[in-house]
């Protein structure tokens, strides 16, 4: 693989991780400030505990979503080192290059992709 191809993948995700981290840091403020909005009040509406639970799912969702991410810009980094990275996990052969640039998380070659 190509030097100059493998270091803008790394730079991608590198860069990925930290808008990531950065949305979390995010989320996490403005998720503490709207719960605690709401559980001020005493008489809260019926609708506004179902638009907080609402919410609080959706997050959750989320959540669970930017996790997953992270795990796998994680995997990808640490195969950078191990330098497995521009490798099919499941036969083995180099990952286009392309593949590689448009989806740099990516385990499997466009044969064994999902």
């Amino acid at each position: 693989m190509n030097q100059k191809v493998l270091d803008h993948c790394k730079q991608l995700l590198e860069k990925r991780k930290e808008e990531l981290h950065r949305e979390q840091l995010s989320k996490d403020n403005s998720l503490d400030e709207a719960v605690g909005e709401l559980s001020t009040f005493d008489d809260n509406h019926p609708a506004d505990m179902g638009t907080e639970l609402f919410e609080r799912e959706k997050d959750i969702s989320i959540d669970y979503h930017l996790q997953e991410e992270l795990a796998e810009i994680e995997h990808a980094l640490e195969a950078i080192v191990n330098e497995t990275y521009p490798f099919c996990e499941k036969c083995g052969k180099p990952i286009d290059e392309e593949r590689l640039l448009a989806i740099p998380t990516t385990r499997y070659c466009m044969e064994h992709g999902k």
